[in-house]
């Protein structure tokens, strides 16, 4: 006994287009989740260091723009 559908296709071979459409959809979201989760990581390595950064760029500037200059017009004795 052959099951088949009402336009004379198997039911079979169509659970099994209907599984290989799912498998590909399955792949294709766990790809993107991969893709999604690599884009994070640098995301999350940043936003964690981003205050220590931000003091650091800030005592850098501090140091170029007066102590240097100070330093330089000899309003500040180094030794």
């Amino acid at each position: 006994m052959k099951l088949t559908g009402g336009d004379g296709v198997s039911k079979k071979s169509d659970v099994q287009n209907r599984m290989t459409q799912l498998d590909e959809l399955v792949e294709s979201i766990s790809y993107r989740a991969q893709l999604i989760s690599r884009s994070q990581k640098p995301d999350s390595g940043l936003m964690e260091t981003r205050r220590v950064g931000f003091i650091a760029g800030f005592l850098t500037a501090v140091v170029f723009v007066l102590i240097i200059p100070l330093i330089v017009w000899g309003l500040i004795s180094v030794f």
